[in-house]
């Protein structure tokens, strides 16, 4: 079960990468820019760190602990997603 969740919530961070990403290339340089490579830095460091958590976790019994942990490393990730859309939204608004 740990596991399972992990392995979504990294995908989910995959996904958030490519779409930061995305989204910095499509954006000029400037303020918005330097903080939208801010962002992707982040971005990537929690992915590292999911990855961390999986490699840490893999072979350990489900405990409540872990499970929790889990929960909540992807909701972070569910919320770094809303986060990439709302500045996608606001970059689209002020273009």
């Amino acid at each position: 079960m740990v596991l399972a969740l992990l392995a979504l919530g990294l995908t989910v961070m995959i996904f958030n990468v490519f779409s930061g990403t995305a989204l910095r290339r499509s954006t000029s340089g400037g303020l918005i820019g330097e903080r939208l490579t801010q962002l992707l830095a982040m971005i990537v460091m929690f992915a590292l760190g999911y990855l961390g958590v999986g490699v840490m976790t893999f072979g350990q019994p489900d405990n409540t602990s872990l499970t929790v942990l889990a929960v909540i490393l992807l909701l972070g990730a569910l919320f770094v997603t809303l986060v990439l859309r709302l500045v996608r939204d606001v970059v689209q608004a002020l273009n």
